[in-house]
């Protein structure tokens, strides 16, 4: 009996220190991937400021303002793993002025998530990341403008937009889907999804009701 009490015990105790090794591992991985997020429009922004700082100067001052702040932004949610959708929306609104005065009516985003959802959470910046790749990879043009739909749709948060691809000479290494994805396997049970269509490209987020259980929300 006192054999099997030990082993038992000595089985608890591993069974404890693996428990601790994986959250451990997942921990440092989940730091990892926060690290990867370089938001890709940096190079891009700073030539437009330049463009723009001797005809526009009250406008480049804008634009510098709202670069400031959304990565101040960044900084400021590095160390949470999930935030409120209101939080993201919120810092997404001077992403989103980036890009309109870049593109100068090339691009069209249209927000109509429900009011219910904004106190429900998600990856932090993962809305960015997704704009970014529609951004990236498609065709912006007057006559054919990028129109990016996000919506909440059967407990997702939905990114939707036109696909008119690019000729890319190289092939995506698609670390921005991965970087998201890998995130919510670590701090959830739940998966994201990701369609493509002739017409469209469409990327679901899960939506975390409860941010203190993440792991077994539903």
């Amino acid at each position: 009996i006192y054999e099997g009490i030990y082993y038992f015990n000595k089985s608890r105790t591993i069974q404890i220190e693996k428990n601790k090794l994986e959250k451990l591992t997942a921990e440092q991985k989940l730091s990892t991937l926060k690290n990867q997020v370089n938001p890709h429009f940096l190079f891009n922004s700073l030539n437009t400021l330049v463009t723009m700082i001797p005809d526009e100067p009250d406008t480049a001052i804008t634009f510098v303002q709202k670069l400031s702040k959304t990565y101040r932004n960044i900084l400021e949610v590095r160390d949470e793993k999930l935030i409120s959708i209101y939080q993201e929306l919120s810092a997404l609104e001077s992403y989103i002025y980036l890009l309109k005065t870049r593109f100068q009516g090339k691009i069209h985003i249209f927000n109509t998530i429900e009011d219910s959802e904004l106190n429900h959470f998600i990856i932090p910046i993962s809305l960015q990341i997704l704009i970014e790749n529609a951004v990236k990879h498609n065709i912006t043009s007057s006559s054919k403008p990028l129109k990016i739909e996000i919506f909440s749709e059967d407990n997702f948060i939905v990114v939707k937009n036109n696909l008119q691809k690019k000729n890319q000479k190289y092939n995506s290494t698609k670390m921005g889907l991965a970087n998201i994805r890998s995130r919510y396997k670590l701090l959830t049970n739940k998966d994201i999804v990701v369609k493509e269509t002739e017409e469209h490209y469409i990327v679901k987020l899960p939506i975390i009701v409860n941010k203190l259980h993440a792991n077994t929300d539903s």
